[in-house]
């Protein structure tokens, strides 16, 4: 849900999105980045009509980086978004910091954007984001169908084997890093980090379907 809020928030913000840094689970201590998780190209595709999201900032902002928040206080940062926070309250606190430095980041990030009083539009877009931009990296879908075969089909003997022959595959081509694991991650956003790089117009197109799209 934090990857939708995010989208949500830059849309708001009338900003670009850089896409997201993912935190470290505490309790698998997962440094997966968002490139080893989902599609990002696909993420990029499924949204151009909604916001504009990057890969990287431009040059002039290459100072603005996690290390760089880590070390002082920053005019940039903002670290007062209270949980569930409305769309006013980022116009009212974001917006002035974009206008004054064309960058913000806003760390924690995690649940910091509210479910109720919000417009239909950014509704459908974090049903947008969740069910069509969200889409995992080919052998994450791999694996993930190889399990839902299996328990489909319980009485299979060798239903452990398949699996441990999955994850053997993708060792072998420097990819199995992935464990089991991965399709359950909760996943949120460590910092969110919006630009005003370029100008763009809203457009509603954001539906909530029943299933994911590819």
């Amino acid at each position: 849900m934090g990857i939708c809020d995010a989208v949500a928030v830059a849309k708001i913000l009338n900003a670009t999105l850089v896409i997201p840094h993912l935190e470290v689970n505490p309790v698998w201590q997962d440094t997966s980045s968002f490139d080893e998780v989902f599609d990002v190209e696909h993420f990029i595709q499924i949204l151009k009509d909604d916001i504009s999201v990057v890969r990287d900032l431009p040059s002039e902002y290459s100072w603005s980086t996690r290390e760089y928040y880590a070390t002082a206080i920053r005019a940039t940062r903002i670290k007062t978004a209270p949980v569930h926070a409305s769309a006013n309250w980022y116009l009212e606190n974001v917006v002035p910091v974009l206008q004054s430095y064309g960058i913000a980041a806003i760390a924690p990030f995690s649940h910091r954007l509210a479910f109720d009083n919000m417009t239909e539009d950014i509704q459908r877009l974090r049903c947008k984001v969740n069910f069509q931009a969200l889409k995992f990296v080919p052998h994450i879908i791999e694996l993930g169908e190889a399990l839902v075969k299996r328990l489909r089909n319980p009485v299979l003997a060798n239903t452990e084997e398949y699996l441990r022959e999955v994850v053997d595959e993708h060792v072998k081509d420097g990819s199995g890093k992935y464990g089991l694991i991965r399709i359950w991650r909760h996943i949120q956003p460590a910092i969110l980090v919006v630009a005003k790089l370029n100008d763009w117009h809203w457009q509603n197109t954001g539906k909530c379907y029943g299933k994911g799209g590819s």
